[in-house]
């Protein structure tokens, strides 16, 4: 993938990010596995977004990105409470709104 085109998918995916609201259903992919989720909770400044995602298996996931010359590729970590650290799954890929469901 082109430079450009990494550039308008990323762009497209924080777009994304600034419609959410807080417990809305989403569906990620990162490093090709699917995962269903809802948004815990969004902060958003000027040059960053960062997402806290519940799943439904009670894990958290955070996804994060900021502007520097351009919005980075998001990243997407698993968060271990217990443990106070944090697992790097890798790049996001995909984000979309799913149908509504039960937490």
């Amino acid at each position: 993938m082109s430079t450009t085109e990494s550039r308008y998918r990323v762009s497209d995916l924080v777009n994304t990010f600034v419609n959410l609201n807080i417990e809305d259903f989403l569906r990620i992919t990162v490093s090709g596995v699917t995962i269903e989720c809802h948004v815990h909770d969004i902060d958003r400044t000027n040059d960053r977004f960062t997402l806290l995602l519940k799943t439904f298996s009670n894990d958290y996931l955070r996804i994060e990105t900021q502007w520097v010359r351009g919005w980075l590729d998001p990243q997407v970590d698993r968060l271990k409470p217990v443990a106070e650290e944090r697992q790097p799954l890798g790049e996001l890929q995909n984000i979309e709104l799913a149908s509504n469901r039960t937490v």
